[in-house]
């Protein structure tokens, strides 16, 4: 998960970046991804290998696990055995078919291809291929905490499948391919999605729940969710020892190289260990539903369900009960601004009016209207903002008292004839025009 600044009218709080995780995590998964090259297809994905016995036979063979839970599994069937653990066989022969979908792969290339084309559509609409502006993303579905808290929840999902940058995207659809092609086959296409759906979601509600305000999109939080699915499984005896070992030692360097990472500025950890955390109880969950198959049809498919139950339910807690200051602070300059212009249409009135017409709709338009954005902006001095939010409040508010005193005199000149206010108004004028250009410069 990328997160960057936005600098609008009213949220101008920098948010972290991530660029140096996502190159990292390609090296780290070509590491891993070494482990299993040459090696043989279990028979389940290849006609032509020899089938196991039962004693080296896999937990699940078939290609879904939704339907390998109605079959009798065995305990006595772990662990998978190190020739067992591979690609499918069509992917490790032809390059190209790693992103055409196939029997026991078929989630990872349609996910792939979803944020291939996503972003395709975004740039055809003219947004930047390396550098996307913030107003680009928003308007896509970025994970933009004012707008996702205000009633717009679907930005959960919608930012997982959004990319900031060709350089984003490539290397998360490459980590997505190096996962996928080693655990889709373990899960079958049914669980593999629910697992990538769940972990993106619970990496956008923690990030949302663990940062002041947050603009974020990726795959990250997904794929390391996927990777914590992946870690969890090497947990147990799924795997023989061997190779529980060779793959525990690589996956350990990866989740906690990454994690360090993340402690640096510029990296959103809080997405990565929402969706690494919601991976692994999803891992363990399906490996002890595929332990018990007299349940297997009962309370082992409860069992796989609880962990997308337990993430859904915990967004919706997180949703209701998380503030919403900047959404709150973005509506209040909204009213404000409505109010401003209203007060300032009194400049726009026939060259016919009369001087005591003026002078009437300043007093009843605009003044009126000054007081009003006044006490917008008491309202907005009650939220918790930082102080780069408070600040521009501030400006504001010595904004709208000089226009008020500067209205005011208006006023009194039209109404008493007078001209003994010009030298204050022409005063009052450039003290406006100056804190304009430090409000345009935030």
């Amino acid at each position: 998960m990328i997160q960057l600044p936005f600098y609008g009218w009213s949220l101008i709080t920098p948010i972290r970046s991530q660029h140096r995780l996502l190159f990292d995590w390609g090296i780290c998964f070509v590491r891993l991804s070494s482990l299993f090259a040459g090696r043989k297809l279990p028979s389940s994905m290849n006609n032509e290998s020899e089938k196991p016995s039962n004693s080296d036979q896999p937990l699940t063979t078939n290609s879904d696990h939704s339907a390998g839970l109605n079959q009798a599994i065995e305990p006595n069937n772990l662990p998978v055995k190190e020739n067992e653990v591979s690609p499918p066989v069509a992917q490790r022969a032809n390059p190209l078919a790693l992103f055409i979908p196939g029997e026991g792969y078929l989630i990872t290339p349609i996910l792939i291809w979803i944020n291939v084309v996503l972003f395709m559509l975004m740039a055809l609409t003219g947004v930047n291929l390396l550098h996307p502006a913030s107003d680009d993303l928003i308007r896509w579905g970025a994970n933009y905490s004012p707008l996702t808290l205000d009633d717009q929840p679907w930005r959960f999902l919608s930012s997982c499948f959004l990319h900031i940058g060709v350089i984003h995207l490539v290397f998360n659809m490459y980590a997505l391919l190096q996962i996928g092609l080693l655990l889709e086959p373990i899960l079958g296409s049914r669980q593999f999605v629910i697992a990538y759906l769940m972990a993106g979601l619970a990496g956008s509600v923690v990030s949302l729940w663990w940062h002041e305000i947050v603009l974020g999109a990726g795959a990250s939080g997904a794929i390391f969710g996927l990777y914590g699915v992946f870690l969890a499984l090497l947990t147990t005896n799924w795997f023989d020892v061997q190779t529980r070992r060779d793959l525990m030692r690589n996956s350990l360097i990866f989740v906690g190289y990454n994690l360090v990472i993340g402690l640096q500025a510029g990296i959103d950890n809080a997405a990565h260990m929402g969706g690494l955390l919601a991976g692994l109880l999803f891992g363990y969950t399906y490996y002890f539903s595929a332990l018990h198959p007299s349940r297997a049809s009962t309370q082992a498919g409860w069992l796989l369900l609880m962990p997308p139950i337990l993430t859904v339910v915990t967004t919706i807690v997180v949703y209701v009960n998380t503030g919403n200051p900047f959404g709150e602070y973005d509506r209040l300059l909204k009213r404000f601004s409505l109010l401003e212009a209203q007060a300032l249409s009194v400049f726009r009135l026939p060259p016919t009016t009369s001087a005591a017409g003026v002078a009437k709709a300043i007093d009843e338009q605009g003044i009126v209207s000054w007081r009003k954005a006044l006490n917008v902006l008491t309202e907005a001095d009650q939220l918790a903002l930082p102080e780069e939010l408070r600040q521009r409040t501030k400006l504001l508010r010595q904004y709208g008292r000089l226009r008020l005193t500067s209205f005011t005199l208006l006023q009194r000149s039209l109404r008493d004839t007078t001209h003994i206010y010009d030298q204050q108004i022409e005063d009052l004028d450039r003290q406006i025009y100056g804190i304009q250009k430090q409000l345009e410069k935030q």
